[in-house]
Parts: C-alpha cells; structure tokens; sequence
C-alpha cells in the first residue's frame, strides 16, 4: 500500500518510457514531478477532472512529444 496521501496508478510501458524521458529532459528527479507538473496545469482549468481523465491526458500528451 502506498504511503498516506499517495494513489498507486498502472501505467503502459510506452507511457514510462515517454515519462523517462521527460524527466531527462526536464531534469526531473522521479516520474512524481511531471505528473505534479501535469497535475498543477490541469488544476488551472475551470472544470474538475478525474484521476483516470489525468492520466489519459498526461499519455495522450506523451504520444504528442513523440
């Protein structure tokens, strides 16, 4: 279980390679930092969001980067 405060997720193997490399790009310690990052722009928008719909953005941005 994780700790307090923390959700575990199921990501594809493509999806952490794509966050692999936004971390090396970004200088980014852990896969927590983009998605915080993520997690902090879609926080800015008007409409509340689900984790899954996070997720799907965050893959979905992914593909784009490729």
């Amino acid at each position: 279980m994780p700790p307090d405060g923390y959700t575990a997720v199921t990501i594809s193997d493509e999806v952490a390679e794509k966050l692999t490399q936004i971390m090396t790009e970004h200088g980014c310690q852990s896969y927590g930092e983009p998605i915080e990052s993520a997690v902090d722009t879609t926080l800015v928008q008007e409409e509340e969001i689900t984790v899954q719909q996070l997720i799907q953005m965050l893959a979905k941005r992914a593909d784009e980067l490729e």
